[in-house]
């Protein structure tokens, strides 16, 4: 075999083009990627250190070749001859084969890592914690997968038969576990990164009408009281149902001030925020109290399970078959945007972060009439029991 002389070479078409024109042919094995190379130097002294450490390499690795056994030559011959078609040198493989293996080493499983996800956000609400189960449950394939080596094409074959509203939250959830585990150094690459969430429609935002909402109060008042201040924060003041009026207090609501703090530990966004009580809301908090409504500790007493069942049987009383996916949130923004006109304030007292998607989402959202009955609906003059007397605060 021939063998490189490992001497510049000088290159005037690159000289004449303000180039490094002094040129050392690598021969593929001293070359560090395993293929012929051509390096260049802005001076002869440069390239001719070059070949001098080349030449180093080549006596050493003519020493090595005497120490390997036949076996081992063979191997490495085989292992050329495996790879010739690919193109890529035998150091490029055997180095990408070893990042491999210690990634897989430090990785860990599917299930091992969505559950400790679960761990890490186990304070946040219970319908979010439900949504995350049910999406780690969905793929019991990828239980005992190492997370380190899950495809984008592997998920897709999951991901493809779900209809567009199925897919985007499970995406969404898997990219945060995703990141996750990347954050713990247990894969390198995000596989949802590399797939597309579905194309939807944007749909007009739905609002519960005004009639249904005064009868969810009014039924709420009769029949259960205790879910009557959940409902009035909800509507009227926008807190968001799951999560933050689970956790508010009643120290948290000023009365005095008419406003709300919204504690950072209670908030979605972890950000105080100070919604405001309005006029009708203080008057079904009135009617509350003279009906026999505490004011002690949690402004409901329901959670989980419990609080599902009082919701369904409140709504349905109120002759709401099928219930709006955030209504009461959507409700009062739509309102409060309507009949106030008064967004930057509409953005700080809900928690939202932009003025563009406030606007977007809820501009006619309800005409400027419907706003208006929206914020008279009071509580029925009859409220207070004939053998309750209203005592001064």
């Amino acid at each position: 075999m021939r063998t490189s002389s490992l001497i510049p070479r000088h290159r005037e078409e690159r000289a004449k083009k303000g180039l490094f024109a002094w040129c050392v042919n690598v021969p593929a094995e001293l070359s560090d990627t395993g293929k012929r190379q051509q390096r260049f130097f802005a001076t002869q002294d440069d390239a001719k250190k070059e070949c001098a450490v080349l030449k180093i390499r080549r006596r050493n690795f003519g020493s090595s070749l005497t120490s390997m056994s036949p076996a081992r030559i063979a191997e490495a011959a085989e292992a050329y001859k495996l790879l010739a078609p690919s193109g890529i040198g035998i150091l490029e493989a055997v180095r990408a084969f070893l990042e491999a293996h210690q990634q897989r080493t430090a990785s860990v499983t599917f299930l091992e890592l969505f559950n400790q996800f679960l761990e890490a956000k186990s304070d946040r609400n219970p319908e979010y914690l439900r949504e995350l189960r049910i999406t780690r449950d969905r793929f019991p394939s990828l239980k005992d997968r190492m997370v380190s080596e899950i495809t984008p094409q592997e998920l897709e074959t999951f991901l493809s038969p779900l209809t567009p509203g199925a897919r985007n939250p499970v995406m969404r959830y898997l990219r945060a576990v995703f990141f996750f585990g990347i954050k713990r150094g247990f894969l390198k690459e995000n596989p949802i990164s590399r797939l597309d969430f579905a194309e939807r429609k944007r749909k007009e935002i739905e609002t519960i009408p005004t009639d249904k909402v005064k009868g969810m109060l009014n039924h709420a008042l009769k029949d259960d009281l205790a879910l009557l201040p959940y409902l009035v924060f909800g509507f009227f003041s926008g807190i968001r149902p799951d999560g933050e009026l689970q956790k508010l207090e009643w120290d948290d609501v000023k009365v005095a001030s008419k406003e709300i703090v919204i504690r950072p530990e209670v908030s979605k966004t972890n950000r105080r925020r100070f919604p405001k009580i309005s006029a009708n809301a203080l008057q079904w908090l009135d009617a509350y109290r003279d009906r026999g409504g505490t004011f002690e500790g949690k402004v409901c007493p329901y959670s989980g399970e419990e609080l599902r069942r009082h919701r369904t049987a409140n709504r349905t009383a109120a002759g709401i078959q099928k219930w709006v996916q955030q209504g009461m949130r959507h409700t009062f923004c739509s309102n409060h945007l309507a009949h106030f006109k008064k967004i930057d304030e509409l953005v700080l007292q809900s928690g939202h972060d932009s003025v563009d998607t406030m606007w977007r989402n809820y501009h006619k959202g309800v005409t400027e009439n419907e706003a208006k009955d929206f914020w008279s609906i009071r509580p029925p003059k009859s409220a207070r029991p004939k053998n309750v007397i209203r005592m001064a605060a």
